[in-house]
């Protein structure tokens, strides 16, 4: 890469104000400069793959996390500031798969021979795999026939609809040469299958990074500027996708702007002017997400829930919309207003065409008209942020970068100034970001969950003498102590059902003969050994079993790898204060700095815990005298 393309600008967007850094030079915020450092070249192997990180395996063995930007994102967070880079990533991804990776709805493209009555000459001897919007769906001819019954020559792009014993059926749109949307080949004995992608998702673990350019800031981040990636072993499936429904259901509608209309769903009436495609896949997140969501209350929504999301306010008649949701929109936001008719409330949704602000607004408006009422506005804000990120089945944290770069960098706010009365709605998304991360983790952490779902219906019904205070009130330290380590160590991937502490362990000093055994698990946080121990007081360890980083990943011993990486550690609680971790391993004495309950755990990033495999069991014992 030239010299010319490391000083491009890079647009560095804050809190208050968007600064612009150039190439190699530096900016000051908030005191704090950030710089450029250096230019890393490397390669290596893929380790794991997450959300806009990659880690990576270099020649010397040592690991190496690398932060990049999605394609879908506007930048990537720095550590430490509250300041997010544009530093778009380019990536290729390449690879020959296995026939076995055309599973239904991958997208291929290929040549073949085709007459008009929908027949296929010949076997395909090569195709490629490509990722959504990379090429428009259709059926090309290059060469036309001599005679109208003969073979065209074709360029075929489509989507698997099937593959099986080497007979390919592809859906293509309609065309003279594919009247009914399905085409049929058969494939060589010998025919390659070969992956072009520009989605560093779908690497995995084991594939050859065969070049990879980043960039060191003085924040410590090193962030992927090109990453070129040989996909090896079996076949890769698409990359995740972010959306919860498949977007590859809606490949034949229309992506065109559509004049204002009403478009109904099972549980909605939308009236918008988006595209018949993006209305479709609207339509199918909100009754995706108000499913999720009826499920956890146990009450289905009462009543049509009515959304008006505006593309273009030009488009729509003078007084179809209020005033003040026209200056909602115009922001781009969202409002929701509601009226009540004795005990039956109606709620109208007006929104921006952003799909989080739809869902977030259609939280309030599902919890007006069900319950009566949305809550407070911790709890009405906080949930509402919730549901624009439910996922089925998705307990990791997967949010917005820029969200958990505030939280993470921000001074601490203290958890009853959250839930503190007199908020208003619509104060800001910083404070919105809060609420958030309460509600997660009482939501997602075991120990809270129970008693926040009987909290939240308790609000919004506005039962007599039910507050945060009076649910909470008896483990408020506990929730105080755990919100805090959450804001700390929180990640896209993080999962506060693997880090939840075990309030109810009893804990005693070590007895003067034998040994107490703890179990740690590899997939959780700090696990209590059940062990106090006091200031000074040496103790012998010995770990046995094994454990794993990652799926198919190499067994460690509780020494862990070349990296540090897997090694067990060790950490002492005294009053809902933590000492600093210490290392332990397989076998040796250690010495407590202070009095305390001693916590065990594999060392392994926090949100990639989920990927951790294994226990070891840990015998302790007072250490003999000297």
């Amino acid at each position: 890469m030239g010299a010319g393309e490391w000083t491009r600008r890079i647009s560095v967007f804050l809190v208050s104000a968007v600064i612009v850094l150039l190439g190699c030079g530096s900016f000051a915020h908030a005191q704090q400069t950030i710089t450029l450092l250096e230019r890393i070249q490397t390669e290596g192997t893929v380790k794991t793959v997450g959300l806009g990180v990659i880690t990576v395996t270099g020649a010397d063995g040592k690991d190496t996390e690398f932060k990049i930007q999605p394609k879908d994102e506007k930048g990537v967070s720095l550590s430490g500031v509250q300041a997010v880079i544009d530093f778009p990533a380019q990536v290729e991804i390449r690879g020959v798969l296995k026939p076995e990776s055309l599973t239904p709805g991958t997208l291929v493209r290929f040549s073949g021979r085709v007459n008009r009555l929908g027949r296929t000459e010949g076997a395909i001897d090569h195709l490629t795999v490509f990722d959504e919007k990379r090429y428009e769906l259709g059926l090309e001819v290059v060469k036309e026939p001599a005679a109208r019954a003969d073979w065209a020559e074709c360029t075929i792009t489509g989507e698997v609809f099937s593959y099986r014993d080497s007979r390919l059926v592809v859906n293509v749109p309609t065309t003279e040469y594919a009247r009914n949307n399905r085409l049929a080949f058969s494939l060589s004995k010998d025919a390659k299958v070969s992956l072009d992608s520009d989605h560093y998702r779908r690497a995995k673990s084991g594939d050859k990074v065969t070049r990879l350019l980043a960039a060191r800031f003085s924040t410590g981040d090193v962030v992927i500027k090109e990453l070129a990636i040989e996909v090896t072993g079996d076949a890769t499936l698409a990359p995740p996708q972010t959306a919860s429904v498949d977007l590859s259901k809606y490949r034949q509608l229309s992506d065109a702007p559509a004049k204002p209309r009403d478009v109904r769903s099972a549980h909605f009436m939308l009236h918008t002017d988006v595209s018949d495609r993006q209305a479709k896949i609207l339509l199918d997140t909100l009754e995706t997400m108000i499913v999720l969501v009826s499920n956890y209350f146990g009450r289905l929504p009462a009543g049509i829930i009515e959304c008006y999301v505006v593309r273009d306010l030009q488009q729509w008649p003078p007084g179809v919309i209020p005033p003040e949701a026209v200056a909602k929109i115009a922001e781009p936001a969202g409002v929701t207003l509601s009226v009540r008719l004795g005990n039956i409330a109606k709620s109208v949704v007006y929104s921006c065409d952003k799909v989080g602000v739809v869902q977030h607004e259609v939280i309030h408006a599902y919890c007006q008209q069900t319950f009566g009422d949305t809550g407070p506005t911790w709890y009405a804000e906080g949930l509402a942020e919730m549901g624009q990120y439910w996922r089925k089945d998705l307990l990791a944290v997967e949010i917005d970068p820029v969200v958990i770069n505030y939280l993470k960098n921000s001074p601490p706010k203290k958890m009853l100034d959250i839930v503190a009365a007199g908020q208003i709605t619509g104060d800001s998304w910083q404070a919105y970001a809060w609420r958030w991360a309460l509600c997660h983790l009482l939501a997602s952490n075991p120990n809270y969950a129970g008693r926040f779902k009987a909290l939240g219906i308790a609000l919004m019904t506005r039962q007599p003498g039910v507050s945060f205070e009076s649910v909470y009130g008896p483990v408020a330290r506990e929730i105080s102590f755990e919100y805090d380590f959450f804001v700390q160590h929180l990640d896209n991937g993080y999962r506060s059902d693997l880090c939840a502490w075990q309030w109810g362990r009893k804990f005693q000093y070590l007895p003067n003969q034998g040994y107490v055994t703890a179990k740690v698990a590899a997939r959780y946080g700090w696990q209590a050994t059940g062990v106090k121990l006091a200031a000074g007081q040496s103790f012998d360890y010995a770990a046995k079993d094994t454990w794993k980083l990652q799926a198919g990943g190499d067994e460690l011993t509780a020494d862990g790898d070349a990296n540090g990486q897997g090694r067990l550690v060790g950490i002492i609680m005294k009053d809902f204060a933590l000492s600093e971790p210490f290392e332990l391993g397989s076998r040796g004495t250690a010495t407590a700095s202070q009095e305390g309950d001693l916590y065990l755990r594999c060392r392994a990033p926090w949100h990639q815990l989920a990927d951790n495999d294994g226990a070891l069991r840990v015998y302790l014992r007072k250490s003999a005298a000297p």
